[in-house]
């Protein structure tokens, strides 16, 4: 045979073995199931999905094969017949391989076979129980010496030797297979290590700087052992609570402090489109999530940069312009800006007034109307608040503005209400734009703005408005009186 001929044979003999070689193949066998439905699923940021169904036979024998290979990550292997129970496996470059075990212990009896990975997984977990058999006495065991500190002294020592002896395993496997998915999952797992941080002593208060200069630099590495550009490791029960974790309890619970880490997050991803798009969609949603006022400051930056900048590439068109008439609507009253400017309001006296000219310390907006339900309950409860607040000395006022244009309604509730002390207006001729300004879509809705006309509170129940005034001032809240409705009751 010419010997140009063997080789083009040889390649082509290669090129399709790479072709069968593709796809996956995991066998499993599993004593105690017969005759039983299985599924192959995965990790996704917070959920779990289903990709592939079998039917193991009498054996508890069943093969798991597609085309296609599976994307990278942590899977699992889900027995409805034992109430969702499961067993997990590693899926990386490799996904021709076999896994046997046994329904009375799916991780002790564990048998791989043609997966170095998945045998240094579960050889992994081995070692993890064993260490929590040794550590689990030894913890009941100083809590029993609580009031011998000596003794209990003797058995901390020896956790936290054990400790540094996990830690250093950690270490020592996360070197061993770098590169894999393996080491990638156990390097993310080890928290970096601190430098030690030395005071000068002529710092004032140098407990409190050594404490800031220690958060800062666990906040600035926080990421360090979890490769945010991993594909892989988004498939894995770790990575969203490694997100979550440190959006809501490691970075400060301010706008501003959650918009710069989360964006040096977002683009720490960048490399991997997976990763990039869902950590900016978590951001996009944060202000949803949290019950912190103010977080729609949070919606606005990650839209402006991501979403109106056309970077989601992800959104429909339909969609991104959802989010600019949200963002058009939000962005001019965001707390910290000043409010957006209530000219030539006419009051119930048929005067003028502009929000800019009302001199007091505290200035409430209240949105309302006389034909909502809420109003009718939170004007009167707003106005009691804002007597109260008067005698206990704190400079408030309150606009109250009538967001319609007929008079004679409210005119009516003012004077059935006796609403005279504050100042009631509205905006005869429309100048102000003040429902796109104020993003209002519903009322009552309210505001509280500082001397400087700042927003310091918006979307606020007549309660928030106390706790915030008394809180400002530092004055305690005055004690509530019991409600007619409990009396009644009584």
């Amino acid at each position: 045979m010419n010997k140009n001929i063997f080789i083009v044979l040889l390649l082509l003999v290669m090129s399709v073995s790479s072709v069968y070689a593709d796809g996956y193949k995991i066998k499993i066998k599993v004593k105690g199931v017969a005759d039983s439905t299985v599924y192959l699923g995965n990790y996704f940021a917070d959920k779990k999905y289903a990709l592939d169904t079998i039917v193991l036979d009498k054996n508890g024998v069943g093969v798991f094969e597609g085309d296609t290979a599976l994307e990278g990550g942590i899977y699992l292997v889900l027995f409805p017949s034992m109430n969702m129970n499961y067993f997990e496996l590693l899926v990386d470059k490799n996904q021709h391989f076999s896994m046997e075990t046994d329904t009375s212990d799916f991780i002790d009896n564990m048998i791989v076979k043609g997966s170095k990975q998945n045998e240094a997984f579960y050889k992994f977990h081995n070692f993890m129980a064993a260490q929590s058999k040794i550590n689990m006495p030894l913890q009941k065991e100083m809590q029993a010496y609580k009031d011998k500190p000596k003794k209990a002294e003797k058995i901390k020592e020896q956790l936290i030797a054990n400790e540094k002896f996990v830690k250093d395993y950690w270490k020592d496997l996360a070197n061993e297979w770098e590169g894999t998915l393996f080491g990638a999952v156990v390097k993310s797992m080890i928290n970096p290590e601190m430098p030690e941080f030395i005071i000068p002593d002529n710092i004032a208060n140098k407990d409190s700087a050594l404490q800031m200069t220690q958060y800062m630099w666990h906040k600035d590495h926080y990421f360090d052992n979890l490769d945010l550009k991993d594909d892989r490791l988004i498939r894995t029960p770790f990575f969203m609570p490694k997100v979550e974790r440190f959006i809501t309890k490691v970075v400060v619970q301010q706008p501003d402090s959650i918009i710069k880490e989360g964006i040096k997050m977002i683009e720490a991803s960048r490399g991997s489109k997976l990763n990039f798009g869902w950590l900016v969609r978590y951001m996009f949603g944060y202000k949803d999530r949290s019950k912190l006022m103010g977080m729609d400051k949070v919606f606005v930056e990650i839209s402006e940069k991501y979403y109106l900048s056309g970077e989601a590439t992800w959104a429909d068109s339909a969609f991104i312009e959802k989010i600019r008439e949200r963002v058009i609507k939000e962005k001019p009253n965001l707390i910290g800006n000043l409010a957006p400017k209530l000219q030539k309001l006419e009051t119930y006296e048929k005067q003028f007034i502009n929000l800019y000219e009302i001199p007091n310390k505290y200035t409430v907006i209240i949105f309302w109307e006389p034909n909502c339900g809420h109003c009718k309950k939170t004007v009167p409860k707003l106005y009691k608040l804002f007597k109260q607040v008067k005698k206990d000395n704190i400079d408030l006022q309150v606009l109250a503005f009538y967001t319609q244009l007929e008079r004679e309604p409210w005119e009516k509730f003012i004077e059935s209400k006796e609403l005279f002390d504050w100042i009631n207006a509205y905006d005869k001729y429309y100048f102000t734009n003040f429902r796109n300004n104020y993003d209002i879509y519903s009322t009552p809705t309210i505001y509280l703005l500082d001397e400087n006309k700042k927003i310091i509170g918006k979307r606020l129940a007549v309660e928030q408005v106390e706790m915030m005034l008394y809180g400002l001032e530092g004055k305690k809240m005055p004690v509530k009186e019991e409600s007619e409705e409990k009396k009644e009751k009584h």
